[in-house]
């Protein structure tokens, strides 16, 4: 029996919209509809943006999925129906199932994650650079990012693997480096030394600047507190903790003589070996020795006139 699609050809009611202006979107009925017969689904859709007033139409991937819903085929026969069930058979494949078996823990960990990161379009401090369109952020139960580290991390612990999280640590680690660049910009210009006016509060609250008078001239001189630069501090650790140090490095002179002497105490035991060919070589001449040392032993017993004399006397012979 043919599917009927005469319910695809009519007006829809309920339209969602795009500002192209300000970027809204929001779903209502439509001001304007425009037929065009150029479309599969044959209606074109405006309506007034509510934020900027401008004139907006429909969102692209609504009129996609109207022309889809005109435009899908299927069997419509019942060897056409069967074959299409039968193309089921055998799935999920093992790869598949490999790739779905989070999808029930994505849900979950979405919710969770809401506890933590709701989705607060604007409000996060990496909501300035994200390119997820915050009308849509705002209909999701938790912030996206958030929920895929989220996700990246839980799937890396429930399944013992590590390698989930390196593209997030090389990442992390560009991010470091960045910083400690912008910390050392930051000291290089400002100096490693920084002097701030000394001052002092009174009984009574009030604020006194450390100065006193040179007797010669008559001026007054504020006396200066000299202070190392604290991002430095910051700089060493980061640089320790991340295992940039010169000698973690293999750059200081101690760790280059101590690598040259360990090379050249490899290298003279290198002198020494013998290669494997030469070592199989050596055991079968041995043991061609050996086994003519056998023979000439076993002919000199057969020739010891002591030897046979025992044995005629014994009977032996």
């Amino acid at each position: 029996m043919k599917t009927d699609k005469s319910k695809f050809l009519e007006p829809r009611n309920h339209i969602t919209f795009k500002c192209d202006v300000c970027l809204h979107v929001w779903d209502s009925e439509p001001e304007e509809v425009v037929s065009d017969e150029n479309l599969a689904h044959p209606y074109r859709y405006f309506a007034t943006c509510p934020s900027c007033r401008a004139h907006s139409q429909q969102i692209p991937w609504q009129r996609g999925l109207f022309s889809s819903y005109v435009k899908s085929t299927g069997p419509k026969t019942l060897e056409g129906k069967a074959a299409s069930a039968a193309n089921l058979d055998g799935h999920p494949t093992p790869e598949e199932a490999l790739r779905t078996r989070f999808n029930a823990l994505k849900h979950g960990a979405a919710a969770k994650q809401a506890l933590y990161f709701p989705a607060k379009p604007g409000k996060y401090d990496a909501c300035e650079t994200c390119d997820i369109d915050f009308d849509y952020c705002s209909q999701q139960v938790a912030c996206m990012r958030k929920t895929e580290l989220f996700m990246r991390h839980l799937i890396a612990i429930e399944s013992h693997d590590p390698k989930m999280l390196r593209e997030h640590q090389a990442m992390q680690q560009a991010n470091f480096a960045s910083l400690m660049d912008d910390m050392l910009i930051s000291v290089i210009n400002k100096g490693v030394v920084l002097e701030t006016p000394a001052f002092s509060f009174d009984k009574d609250g009030g604020f006194h600047l450390a100065q006193y008078t040179d007797s010669e001239t008559g001026k007054k001189t504020t006396i200066m507190d000299t202070k190392a630069n604290p991002l430095l501090k910051h700089i060493f650790d980061l640089m320790s903790k991340n295992n940039l140090t010169l000698a973690d490095l293999g750059m200081t002179q101690k760790v280059r003589e101590e690598n040259e002497i360990q090379m050249g105490r490899l290298q003279q035991e290198g002198k020494d070996k013998q290669s494997l060919a030469d070592f199989q070589n050596k055991q079968h001449e041995l043991l061609d020795s050996l086994r003519e040392k056998i023979v000439n032993s076993q002919n000199a017993l057969s020739q010891d006139e002591i030897l046979l004399e025992h044995k005629k006397a014994n009977g032996d012979g």
